[in-house]
């Protein structure tokens, strides 16, 4: 009788580390473009690049490099996923007839 309720607590504390592991992702994910719109702002606020072309031109580096790197997390997660789905199934002989 005590194994499923222990089935059930050692699933109930594996989801809940799962949930932990992906507040503590999103949370570093929200500190990451937080940095970034910083840099951002800072060099369209900055009078370093006297060119207001290159200004531009960098600002918009630094939102594509930004976007790949999310987009590259977006897809390496994506097959994790379909990774663990894939299930072999048996052979049945019956292709050959």
């Amino acid at each position: 009788m005590g194994g499923k309720h222990t089935e059930e607590a050692l699933k109930i504390k594996q989801l809940e580390e799962t949930i932990k592991l992906r507040d503590k992702e999103i949370k570093d994910i929200k500190h990451s473009l937080a940095d970034r719109l910083q840099e951002i702002r800072d060099l369209n606020e900055g009078n370093d690049c006297g060119d207001p072309t290159q200004r531009k031109r960098k600002i918009s580096e630094m939102c594509t490099d930004t976007i790949y790197e999310l987009r590259i997390d977006e897809i390496d997660e994506f097959y994790k996923k379909e990774k663990a789905k894939i299930i072999e199934l048996p052979s049945t002989r019956q292709s050959k007839k």
